[in-house]
């Protein structure tokens, strides 16, 4: 039972941080390539 919580708490605790930092290097990203095509 306490292990169920406390893998839970770091699952959310380190999950969403690391989420939250791939999906904003993802835009970034897409936002780059979307300028460049708008030069041409």
């Amino acid at each position: 039972m306490d292990f169920t919580i406390l893998a839970v708490v770091l699952l959310i605790g380190v999950g969403i941080p690391v989420r939250n930092k791939l999906i904003r290097k993802y835009r970034e990203e897409k936002k780059k390539k979307d300028e460049a095509n708008k030069d041409r």
